[in-house]
């Protein structure tokens, strides 16, 4: 089995498990440089282009000398210039040879070209590809031009190593972690017996809240719960052991190489350590939201000016190790007194002495741009999962708004056939309406077809699949938060937006202004 019969597989696979049985057979058997080489076109490691798409470009307008115009018509109604390239030169007739492996030789053959002469590469790239096959073809150009993507993520390709050769993933990930060597030893490299600081620098499962029950909770005893701000951040555990320092998300990501400052900030702290925490955007002195966060994520590379803009640092609110001892079991008022003994940022507790301390504290969460508070029991250990009665969270209520339907989209899976995803809309000064939210939920499954229907019937102009539709409906969205936004026509960016209620009461002219937002953010300057 080669990289193309692997490639064949992926391609003709939606199913996330069967694409990830294709990547542990590959890997089983394929050649172990074949497979090294495939990890690291699949994972983004190989970055490098050794053919520029504009000298593939100009390639094409020399063969097609005569009829430039042929070639453009193709491009346009394919869309991708290695697929094209692949239609046009490649022996269409040929079958794909799956069996040896393919790119080693590739990559040579890429660095060859790469240091021909324009004419000279047109001439030998054409005769290349009329020997290749049309799958062959197609793969050679995208590895050479840098745009190759068959849809599977790092983390499946690293899950896929561990089943392969019955390892943790957690380790998989540790060993992946920086330079990866692409050789014939890849394989013997990550079989190595695991170390003992390798497993402690995996994260332990998280404790998590449930909701406050506000009602019910009147038999309260005060005297027994800490209390402190829910922080809109990402849930995290900060580990350090004597070799390594390790970021990982509550979603068992290892999220290490994109917040490198935290890291950084990090190596002051004891080794053999865990804190539980949250990754949050800005500085203690000023915050930001989580839209700035969020550009810190899934990137593959962080720049300095990313850094210097889009600072981050992490928050901890409990101690789950200390010196190698494990802290779980000792309770969160204990683990707390540990914790304040250690230089890190942390999170503010308050011990209410009455309801209406935590009321108040609740109250001024949003100004502390927090989303509500977290209530845990002084005595709670800390086990994984949620435990009743240890943590409650109790968010702040919604930010709401009116806002008008201007676009509408079929939703899916069972909803593909009603237009379920819709654009919303709210007044400028100029009384036009500007696009505020898209939001997905929140009507009952009688609302949606109703609304579809209309919907069909009042239709103004159709864009492919979306919709414009008379400006006549009008829904009350809640939403957590709001932030400016440079990206968005109407300046700002909601969090977690969705439909509370369907406003058949009122008219379009009764919806929102953007200065309601600006109300709600506490700002008096007009949008």
């Amino acid at each position: 089995m080669n990289f193309v019969q692997l490639f064949q597989m992926l391609d003709t696979n939606q199913s996330t498990n069967a694409k990830r049985n294709a990547l542990v057979e590959f890997i089983g058997t394929a050649h172990p440089l074949e497979s090294a080489l495939a990890v690291e076109a699949l994972t983004g490691r190989r970055q490098r282009r050794q053919l520029k798409p504009s000298l593939l470009k100009q390639a094409a307008y020399q063969a097609f000398a005569e009829e430039s115009w042929l070639f453009e018509e193709c491009y346009a109604a394919v869309g991708d210039l290695s697929e094209t390239l692949a239609i046009l030169f490649a022996d269409q007739d040929a079958v794909s040879q799956t069996e040896d492996p393919v790119l080693s030789g590739w990559r040579a053959r890429q660095l060859e070209l790469s240091k021909k002469e324009p004419d000279e590469l047109m001439t030998e790239l054409l005769s290349l590809l009329k020997s290749l096959s049309r799958d062959e073809a197609f793969l050679f150009l995208k590895l050479s031009s840098g745009g190759f993507r068959v849809g599977v993520s790092k983390g499946l390709v690293h899950d896929a190593i561990a089943r392969a050769i019955a390892m943790d993933r957690a380790v998989i990930e540790e060993r992946l972690m920086g330079e990866f060597i692409a050789d014939e030893s890849w394989l013997e490299r990550l079989k190595k017996p695991v170390t003992q600081d390798e497993l402690d620098a995996r994260p332990l499962p998280f404790l998590l809240a449930n909701p406050w029950p506000e009602k019910e909770a009147l038999d309260l005893d005060t005297g027994t719960v800490a209390v402190e701000y829910k922080w809109d951040g990402i849930r995290a555990q900060l580990i350090k052991t004597h070799e390594t320092i390790r970021l990982w998300s509550r979603g068992d990501q290892d999220i290490t190489e994109q917040f490198p400052d935290i890291v950084e900030t990090a190596t002051t702290l004891p080794s053999q350590i865990i804190l539980d925490g949250e990754i949050l955007a800005g500085t203690p002195e000023q915050l930001q939201t989580f839209n700035e966060l969020q550009t810190r994520l899934n990137r593959k590379r962080i720049t300095q000016n990313l850094l210097k803009t889009n600072p981050a640092f992490f928050k901890a609110y409990d101690l789950l190790r200390l010196d190698g001892e494990d802290m779980r079991d000792k309770p969160l008022i204990a683990r707390k007194d540990a914790l304040s003994q250690i230089d890190v940022i942390q999170s503010q507790v308050v011990y209410p002495r009455c309801k209406e301390d935590i009321q108040v504290m609740r109250q001024k969460a949003r100004t502390a741009g927090t989303e509500g508070v977290m209530i845990k029991h002084q005595h709670s250990i800390y086990i994984g999962g949620r435990k009743a009665g240890y943590w409650w969270k109790w968010k702040l209520d919604p930010m709401t708004a009116d806002c008008v339907l201007i676009y509408a989209q079929a939703g899916h899976g069972r909803r593909a056939s009603l237009h379920s995803d819709y654009t919303l809309a709210c007044w400028n000064q100029h009384h036009e309406l500007v696009p505020v939210a898209k939001a997905y939920s929140g009507l009952t499954d009688a609302e949606l077809k109703a609304m579809d229907q209309w919907i069909r019937k009042h239709t103004l102009q159709k864009f492919g699949p979306v919709r414009q539709v008379e400006p006549l409906q009008v829904f009350e969205i809640g939403f957590e938060g709001l932030a400016r936004s440079t990206r968005h026509k109407s300046g700002i960016a909601l969090r977690f937006p969705r439909i509370l209620r369907w406003r058949q009461d009122v008219g379009p002219e009764d919806a929102d202004h953007l200065s309601h937002f600006e109300t709600l953010m506490g700002d008096s300057h007009a949008v």
